[in-house]
């Protein structure tokens, strides 16, 4: 087991390790109140349980899961020989991030590649081994590398409605490209949702769990980004101009939705950006 020490600039970063570990004969381990960070466990022989939140997980060779701070969990060996191994971290960004990937109080699945997750963690480990002055910093970002993976692997689960995160992705990806390509003319919830072949409610559905906001917010904000690239790189062309180039049929309404998004009208933007 390692526990690195945690200086005060440690705690600084984005992402720290607090501990790594294995055990050849993972035991039992009862935590009513939680534990005091993030932790990631997966197991790499035999079998045991997890459980959490009114709910049971059997955990096998490749399976793995993550639990935010103080937590209540339980997890137990079913195999003679359960070999689990572990990593615990907290930082700055480590909720954010938590969020970011959609993961709740707990997260369960399996690893895509068992081995080459594995070399990751034992690199975090050799890391904390070595003498260089800049360990702390690169640590981070290997945590950050190994949390982008259980996310991957994480949003390649079957989650609501049988579908994994990612196919959701692809399948509502050409409504965005529909956005991209037609943001200056009048698309419809039917339009779009016609792209995919689904009603309209299965596409807001789809894509709040993808994107959490609606189609025509998202719609929204890319017409915004788009006006506020011509108020800068278009400099003598007229807000009411950039308002209809960019699907704004009514130069008072889009003035009027840019201030609200932005906190400043498309003049003082414009203003301010100006180089």
């Amino acid at each position: 087991m390692i526990l690195p020490i945690l200086l005060s600039k440690t705690k600084m970063l984005p992402f720290y390790v607090i501990g790594i570990g294995l055990k050849e004969r993972q035991g039992d381990i009862v935590r009513p109140d939680g534990f005091p960070a993030y932790q990631i466990l997966y197991c790499t022989e035999g079998c045991g349980t997890f459980s959490a939140g009114g709910h049971d997980y059997r955990i096998e060779e490749g399976d793995a899961f993550f639990f935010r701070p103080n937590v209540p969990h339980e997890y137990h060996p079913i195999s003679e020989v359960w070999k689990t191994k572990w990593i615990s971290y907290s930082g700055t960004a480590a909720e954010s991030i938590a969020d970011y990937l959609g993961f709740g109080d707990t997260a369960v699945f399996s690893l895509h590649n068992l081995q080459d997750f594995d070399v990751l963690a034992n690199s975090l480990s050799d890391m904390f081994w070595c003498d260089d002055p800049d360990k702390e910093i690169k640590s981070s970002c290997m945590m950050y590398k190994i949390i982008i993976k259980i996310g991957e692997c994480y949003n390649n689960a079957p989650q609501t409605g049988g579908m994994t995160q990612n196919e959701k992705y692809e399948k509502v990806s050409p409504v965005i490209e529909l956005m991209k390509t037609s943001y200056n003319e009048d698309l419809s919830l039917d339009s779009m949702a016609e792209a995919i072949g689904v009603t309209s409610n299965h596409l807001c559905r789809l894509f709040n769990q993808v994107y959490d906001t609606t189609p025509l917010k998202y719609l929204t904000h890319l017409r915004l980004n788009m006006a506020k690239y011509y108020l800068c790189s278009h400099k003598n062309v007229k807000v009411k101009d950039i308002a209809a180039k960019v699907g704004f049929h009514d130069a008072s309404y889009f003035c009027a939705v840019f201030k609200k998004a932005e906190g400043m009208t498309p003049d003082e933007f414009r203003k301010i950006n100006a180089f």
